[in-house]
């Protein structure tokens, strides 16, 4: 079964949404929507999975 569009990671589409996120998050902190400890908790999940999302490919080759 292959993947659909929304479920294969982009980048790009990634780094442009990342401001307006962390926009939302100080809005969400500056209102008392969020607190600190509650932004940091959702926040934690992504941090910890980061080191296993990069790739070195450097020793790799093209296939086909």
């Amino acid at each position: 079964m292959g993947r659909t569009a929304e479920q294969v990671f982009d980048p790009a589409s990634r780094a442009a949404q990342k401001p307006r996120v962390r926009e939302e998050d100080a809005r969400a902190l500056a209102s008392s929507e969020k607190g600190a400890e509650q932004l940091r908790d959702e926040n934690e999940v992504f941090a910890k999975l980061a080191p296993l999302a990069r790739l070195d490919l450097t020793a790799s080759r093209k296939l086909g």
